[in-house]
């Protein structure tokens, strides 16, 4: 009997150790040449962000980061990249196992890009100690609101002239 009183007593005492709780992400996708994967997060300041990616095959995958919303891939036609992506992101690895660890200078979303450049389709996996949201940048490009309006008072004018023709008539 009290056997299984310590025994009792000694298994709760397993009920007051914390257990340890593990924050992390992890995302696993097969792409081709010239495509970007975007995911975001926000980061207080100071706070830090580690994020590394392996991959199974020859590909060459670049990674960026960015402290505002990008509006392009910084992609050219031949899969080359941008010269200006360089001075546009806050960080970037073009390492064969692409890895960044930046601690954030202000409040902000920041925003991560991957590029499959070539020696594709390749499938990574992307581990990072914070939890990512995936992001999807239109391939559609936004409208110009110029070419709208003029586009809106041709129609309006052109529709005027047909009913006041169709009126005399």
């Amino acid at each position: 009997m009290k056997r299984k009183i310590v025994v009792l007593a000694f298994l709760s005492l397993f009920l007051l150790v914390p257990t340890s709780k593990v924050h992390g992400f992890t995302h696993i996708d097969n792409i081709n040449d010239g495509i970007s994967v975007y995911f975001l997060v926000h980061l207080n300041a100071t706070q830090s962000i580690e994020i590394n990616v392996t991959h199974l095959y020859e590909g060459d995958f670049v990674l960026f980061l960015f402290d505002h919303r990008p509006t392009e891939s910084y992609l050219e036609l031949d899969y080359s990249l941008d010269s200006r992506i360089f001075s546009v992101a806050i960080n970037y690895s073009l390492d064969d196992n692409p890895y960044i660890y930046y601690v954030a200078s202000e409040t902000t979303i920041h925003y991560m890009q991957l590029i499959l450049l070539d020696n594709g389709p390749d499938t990574f996996f992307l581990n990072c100690d914070k939890d990512l949201t995936r992001y999807y940048l239109p391939l559609i490009p936004g409208f110009h609101i110029e070419i709208m309006i003029v586009s809106v008072l041709l129609s309006i004018g052109v529709i005027i002239l047909l009913k006041r023709n169709r009126i005399k008539a």
